[in-house]
């Protein structure tokens, strides 16, 4: 991915989080979840509706159970990604959870507009306990955003967005702390061959974009210094979507290094050497 952006005067921490993806079943992806917090990365997100690739595993309901159970369990933030061309707004209604959850919007301006009434009066409750903490919203992210949303596509142009991000609302996102939130894909190998192959194996790709354009890819080296890249352009949490593979401990893993890197690498500088392991580390594997 061409990362020649703009850098802002002042570049902010970044975290990496992960979505959880919709083709595994419920309790594999509280698996995955329970990874995440044990590996300290910045959150857990769901997908409303899931990519229209396959069938996913889990129904609305199942997706609703899994959010209030992450919000109420995971030590980590929790969040829901909303295709607001394909989600009825009302869906929410249906997904009381324990808890505070964040919201990022994506989809065509007048999709998004519509959900944006429910937010008109600020952040509010929309169940028995359930608060939106934070809403995220596409640019022109207007109120009642309080954070700017940067969604992933085959055709987006990344670093082209943050340069615009950066220059045409610097006066009411980064200059004023706004969270910046971006949608990317991710390999990462041992090997470049090795995230290629990753890459091209996994049907994903063809709706997100593919990492080497849009997101993480390559050795963990190279994908620290993209994070970084991505860091002090003005990206404050990277919500990453990963290949479906045997190994998903192992990328997750990797994740924790590449948070842990891009927290500390300037553009231009050598990498940071890998983090140990959690302690009690075992290896677990999520089965495709």
């Amino acid at each position: 991915m061409d990362a020649s952006v703009s850098e802002p005067p002042t570049a902010r921490a970044v975290t990496v989080s992960v979505v959880i993806d919709g083709r595994l079943d419920a309790a594999r992806a509280r698996q995955v979840a329970t990874l995440v917090g044990r590996l300290g990365l910045g959150g857990v997100w769901l997908r409303q509706p899931w990519w229209p690739l396959t069938t996913p595993a889990m129904s609305e309901a199942d997706t609703a159970s899994l959010l209030g159970w992450l919000a109420a369990s995971t030590p980590v933030r929790t969040g829901l990604v909303v295709d607001a061309d394909r989600t009825d707004p009302a869906s929410l209604d249906r997904m009381a959870v324990a808890g505070g959850i964040s919201i990022a919007l994506s989809g065509a301006p007048a999709s998004v507009a519509r959900w944006q009434p429910l937010f008109a009066r600020g952040l509010t409750t929309r169940g028995p306990g359930t608060a939106v903490t934070e809403l995220a919203l596409p640019v022109p992210a207007a109120a009642p955003a309080t954070a700017v949303f940067l969604p992933c596509s085959p055709a987006r142009d990344l670093a082209s967005e943050l340069t615009e991000l950066t220059e045409v609302t610097a006066g009411t996102a980064i200059a004023t702390g706004r969270p910046v939130l971006a949608e990317v894909p991710v390999s990462v190998g041992r090997t470049v061959a090795e995230a290629q192959a990753r890459a091209d194996a996994d049907d994903l790709f063809m709706l997100t974009g593919h990492p080497a354009a849009q997101g993480l890819f390559g050795t963990l080296e190279e994908c620290q210094a993209t994070a970084a890249r991505l860091a002090h352009a003005g990206v404050t949490e990277l919500l990453c979507y990963l290949p479906l593979a045997s190994d998903l401990a192992d990328i997750l893993a990797q994740l924790r290094s590449i948070a842990i890197g891009a927290s500390v690498l300037r553009p231009g500088e050598p990498p940071s050497a890998a983090p140990p392991p959690p302690d009690g580390w075992g290896g677990r594997r999520v089965e495709a």
